[in-house]
């Protein structure tokens, strides 16, 4: 599955027009039941997108296509240059910022509208603070995280 799913990314990649050089591997995470797809190149930006979308739409697309063929869903992850491991850090970073808004002025605030796998990082980010509370608002593409006193 892991030549199949790199044949599958090198063949979206030329179809999508990337020429930039890239190194991918694919591994499988048997604990979460995901396939890792890592890549290397010197021009991440066109592959990752405003904030991962592009990233986030090549899965989707990969998974589908397996799908298709197999009948089966394939839970892949995408990771262009540790792009995920920065954002989820820029996602904490953030998420510090507002706790400590909260906790100034003992007033819950939104965090901007965020997908689901970010919201994700901030609720179990803040799982276990002593103060302050999360939870999840809104509808689609305009949920968001709101942060609370406790």
């Amino acid at each position: 599955m892991e030549e199949k799913i790199k044949g599958l990314l090198s063949q979206f990649l030329s179809q999508l027009g990337y020429t930039s050089p890239y190194a991918a591997t694919v591994s499988f995470d048997s604990e979460n039941n995901i396939y890792q797809v890592t890549i290397d190149t010197s021009d991440p930006a066109i592959l990752i997108g405003y904030h991962g979308d592009t990233i986030s739409s090549l899965q989707l697309l990969l998974a589908q296509h397996l799908h298709s063929q197999s009948g089966e869903w394939t839970s892949i992850s995408i990771n262009v240059n540790d792009y995920r491991q920065r954002r989820e850090q820029a996602l904490q970073v953030m998420a510090d910022t507002v706790v400590n808004r909260v906790i100034a002025t003992h007033r819950p605030e939104a965090l901007p509208p965020l997908p689901a796998n970010e919201r994700r990082v901030i609720h179990v980010y803040l799982t276990d603070h002593p103060r302050v509370t999360t939870e999840s608002q809104g509808e689609g593409r305009f949920r968001t995280v709101i942060i609370s006193p406790k």
